[in-house]
């Protein structure tokens, strides 16, 4: 009983932004859709950044409302909570039996975030906005960046 109305109050809670996913991406699994899957993909993607811009402006916020630096603010809220659902999918593939896939993707999500995530805004940024620019990166939680890496290693 108590987890059916759980499941109600989530429903009610997410149904507004289901239904602007719903509005503004075209379901490619269906046949009338299916020409349109680049579509599908740039705006989820689009869709992506705009939530994450969002996620991150509030962690900024919040940990400023109540005084916690920025640097423990991303390694603590934002780094957990885009590590989790990678988390989930290798506990979801380690009982299925297959180990090797579970390590390659906690590796590999890692080398995309890195790769993919640091490299293209930064490439952007000295190639096509500011050509010739360099980046500077503000490494007050870098110490503990590497420590708590090699720890988990």
């Amino acid at each position: 009983p108590a987890d059916g109305k759980m499941n109600k109050i989530k429903w009610i809670l997410t149904w507004p932004l289901i239904f602007l996913l719903f509005c503004t991406i075209p379901n490619c699994s269906k046949p009338r859709w299916e020409r349109f899957f680049m579509l599908t993909f740039i705006l989820s993607t689009l869709w992506i950044a705009l939530f994450s811009y969002f996620m991150v402006w509030m962690v900024t916020v919040i940990g400023y409302t109540l005084g916690i630096p920025d640097v423990i603010m991303g390694i603590t809220f934002l780094a957990a909570g885009t590590s989790v659902p990678d988390c989930m999918a290798s506990l979801i593939v380690a009982r299925q039996g297959l180990g090797d896939m579970a390590v390659s993707n906690t590796i590999g999500s890692n080398v995309f975030d890195i790769l993919v995530g640091l490299g293209v805004p930064w490439g952007l940024q000295t190639m096509a906005i500011d050509s010739g620019s360099t980046v500077k990166i503000n490494s007050k939680g870098l110490v503990y960046s590497v420590a708590l890496l090699l720890g988990s290693v």
